[in-house]
Formats: C-alpha cells, structure tokens, sequence
C-alpha cells in the first residue's frame, strides 16, 4: 500500500484542481474515530461558553463511538467542567498547551513543568517590568494580587479562582507547569514571544492561545506529541483523527492530524497547516466540522 503524506496529498489535489479547471476532485478520507478540539477560540464562543450547536455535534459524535479529547491551553480544573459539558468527561485531557495529558478523575498521565532557574527568570523578568504574569503549579492558579485588571479578566472569562500570594508569586517553592502575562495585543504579544524565547534558547516553549496572552512552558509541551500519544494508546492511526483548531499553538496538532481543520477565525499558521477551513467559532465551525465529515450530513459550505 502507498501512503501519501499530508503535503503529497495538498500537492496532488492542487494537479488535480489544475486538471479539471477547478473543479475539486475529493480525495477519500479514513473514517475518523477520533476528534481533539481547542476550546478557547474554536470550540468555545467569544464568552467563553459552549453553543448548543456544537454541544449537540459532540454528543452524537461520542454516541456514535467516537473519541473526543479537549486540546487546550487552558489548565485541568477549567477544562475538565468544560468536557463534562460536552458530555465527553470520560476521555483524556490535554492541558496546558500540552504540558500534561490527564485522566478524566485528574490522574496525570504526564505532566511537564518548567525547570526552576527557567521559572525564576521569566518570574524576574515580568516583575522588573512591572508587567503582569500569573502561575500555575500542580493546577492551581498563583496572581499576585487579586485586585489586578488581568486577574479580574481572566476570572471573569476562565471561572477559575487564583490566589494572591503578593511578592513570593515571583519566588515558588515548586515548578510551575505554566506561566502567562496578558498583553496588549497581537503585536507585543510576537515581540515577547521573541525575547522571552531568547532569554531561554530551547528550555522553554512560548505561544499564545488568544491574541493578548503569552504563556510559557517546558520546551517538550506540544499539542501534537500529546495527540499522537493518545491516538496510538487508543489504536486509532492519525489518518482516522480530526483536530480543529484557531491559535498558534494548534498548527502543529491541526497539521498532525489526518483531517485538520482551521476555524475562519483561525490566525494563518493554523489555516496554512490545516486541509480545510469551517465557519468560525461564532458560527459553530467545530459542529460544522462534525456534521459534515463524522455525521455526513448536508452542510451550508463557506
């Protein structure tokens, strides 16, 4: 049998598209067996809930057999209430950008965390800045004060509690798993991304899960190593996984799996490695996806 990789098969499709003046020639696809969706962003409306739409998309996918796993950024304790939602509690977590992969009853299977001296730096770097961060160590949230715009944001949205430790936040007894300061935008968002990245070369992993967020972990955390790893432990080869995502930090999990699909709003490195594109996570891109290519039903196409 020949494989093709994902870049022949865009390839072929494009000679194939060039062949026929443009009418698409659908290339089969394995039946998936297994979804993993971002939430923020994707699965999720930009208040931060599940619309019904996709809620019904996921349980009559898990109904029918098959697998979702929650991909996200986010740490255990939000997404576990998140997937519980969903109706799809019983499966694995990828959290923190995939730092850790989690049972649903909250055992690690794995968990990464920053080395100390990395932690300690990028803690003094926001400190002598006077720039907001927060961290996270064995799933819970450390601010340093409550009071904080930043703090009060990302309660408001995420539902998750911190607590304010004042000035130890920037000396922890223990690893964090994950670090996170809010910026001003996309722009100053790329530009820490750079120089926090090079405070640190290859010993700690930074991207954004949405436009004003910087968060930094173990340079081992990855989406896609945690999507493979499930998918093997499940018996499902990746030609038979879906993964939807928006943000940097979902293009390689998007590009892994055999049907990667980017939401309209997705930033370009997402689209660019992903086989298609559905409506945005305002319009229920991931029910979209569900319905058209694990449901079969008719869909409104974008």
């Amino acid at each position: 049998m020949i494989t093709l990789n994902k870049k022949q098969v865009k390839h072929l499709r494009k000679r194939l598209l060039d062949s026929t003046g443009g009418e698409e020639i659908v290339l089969k696809q394995a039946p998936i067996k297994m979804i993993a969706s971002d939430l923020d962003g994707t699965l999720l409306d930009n208040l931060s809930r599940v619309p019904e739409r996709n809620k019904i998309a996921v349980a009559e996918a898990v109904r029918r057999g098959i697998i979702f796993v929650v991909s996200t950024g986010r740490m255990y304790r939000s997404a576990r209430g998140l997937a519980e939602e969903l109706g799809a509690a019983r499966f694995p977590l990828i959290c923190y950008n995939g730092s850790m992969i989690s049972e649903p009853n909250g055992e690690e299977l794995f968990h990464l965390k920053l080395d100390m001296d990395v932690a300690l730096g990028l803690l003094a770097f926001f400190r002598d800045r006077n720039m907001y961060v927060q961290s996270y160590i064995d799933d819970r949230l450390y601010i340093e004060e409550d009071s904080a715009e930043q703090y009060q944001y990302y309660n408001k949205y995420f539902g998750i509690t911190g607590t304010a430790v004042g000035d130890d936040l920037y000396t922890p007894a223990r690893r964090p798993t994950k670090l996170l300061s809010r910026t001003a935008g996309i722009e100053e968002s790329r530009e820490l991304t750079k120089e926090l990245s090079g405070m640190f070369p290859g010993r700690v992993y930074v991207t954004g899960s949405n436009e004003d967020f910087i968060e930094m972990m173990n340079p081992d955390a990855n989406k896609a190593k945690c999507l493979r790893v499930l998918s093997k432990s499940f018996g499902v080869p990746l030609e038979s996984v879906m993964a939807l995502g928006d943000g940097d930090n979902d293009a390689e999990m998007v590009g892994t799996a055999g049907l990667g699909i980017a939401v309209a709003n997705a930033r370009e490195s997402v689209k660019k490695a992903a086989r298609f594109v559905a409506p945005s996570n305002e319009e229920c891109g991931v029910a979209w996806a569900i319905e058209k290519y694990v449901l079969k039903r008719a869909v409104t196409d974008i």
